[in-house]
C-alpha cells in the first residue's frame, strides 16, 4: 500500500517511486492514478462497486508478483478501513508511507501537529468531533458529501471557531478559503479538509467573554 501525497507530483517520495515502478499492478481510486507514472502496468481503477473483487483478485496476484494498491496522501491518515480490508484477505503487506493533506493543511493554517486534535469523517464509521470542551484546534476530514462538509464547518462555526475550508490542496485548483457562513461551505471538490481554530474561543469562554 503506497502512500503517494497530496496531489503534487513533487511530494511524491523515492521509496513510493519506486515501489510503483517495480509493481506489475497498480490498484487506487481513478483521482489517484490520473496523476501517477504507470506507463506498461496494468492499471485497476477501484470503485465502490468493484473494490472487493479486485483486491481478492489483485491479493491471489500478489502471489507472485509485485502490486502497489496507491492511496491519497498517507495510507495510515483515515484509510485504516482499506488497511484492515487488505490485511483480511492474508497476503503479506507493506505499507509506504506518504505525505499526508493533513500536514498541508497544517502548513496552510501555521498550526503545529501537536497542538491539534486530527479528526477522520471519510469512513463507514465516523469519528465524531471532540466535545467543545476540548482545548486544542481541530483539523477535520469530513465526509465526502457537500451537506456533510456543511454541517461539520457550521458545528466548527457555533462553537466559535474560525474555520478554514481547504479543497485540492498543492493542485493547481487548490482553494483555502475563510468560513464566514453558509455560503462559504459549499465545496467544490472531494478532496477537502477543514481547519477549525478553536482554543481561542474556549480561552474566551472560560474569561467570560
Amino acid at each position: 500500500m503506497v502512500g503517494v501525497g497530496p496531489g503534487d507530483p513533487e511530494y511524491l517520495t523515492v521509496k513510493a517511486l519506486k515501489a510503483l515502478e517495480r509493481c506489475r499492478a497498480v490498484a487506487g481510486w481513478p483521482s489517484v492514478l490520473g496523476r501517477l507514472p504507470l506507463e506498461g502496468k496494468e492499471v485497476v481503477a477501484l470503485s465502490y462497486q468493484n473494490q472487493e473483487a479486485e483486491l481478492k483478485r489483485l491479493a491471489a496476484l500478489s502471489l507472485s508478483a509485485d502490486v502497489c494498491l496507491a492511496v491519497h496522501g498517507d495510507p495510515a491518515v483515515s484509510d485504516w478501513e482499506l488497511m484492515e480490508r487488505v490485511r483480511a484477505l492474508g497476503v503479506p503487506l507493506e505499507i509506504i508511507s506518504g505525505v499526508s493533506s493533513v500536514n498541508v493543511a497544517l502548513a496552510r493554517a501555521g498550526l503545529d501537529l501537536a497542538r491539534v486534535v486530527v479528526v477522520s469523517q471519510h469512513a463507514r464509521e465516523p469519528q465524531p468531533l471532540p466535545p467543545p470542551e476540548c482545548s486544542r484546534d481541530l483539523v477535520v476530514i469530513p465526509p465526502p458529501d457537500v451537506e456533510a462538509v456543511r454541517r461539520v464547518a457550521l458545528e466548527l462555526r457555533s462553537r466559535g471557531c474560525d474555520v478554514w475550508l481547504m479543497e485540492d490542496l498543492t493542485l493547481p485548483t487548490e482553494s483555502v478559503r475563510r468560513v464566514e457562513g453558509l455560503g462559504d461551505t459549499r465545496p467544490a471538490s472531494s478532496l477537502v479538509i477543514l481547519v477549525g481554530k478553536c482554543a481561542h474561543a474556549l480561552r474566551q469562554r472560560a474569561e467570560g467573554r
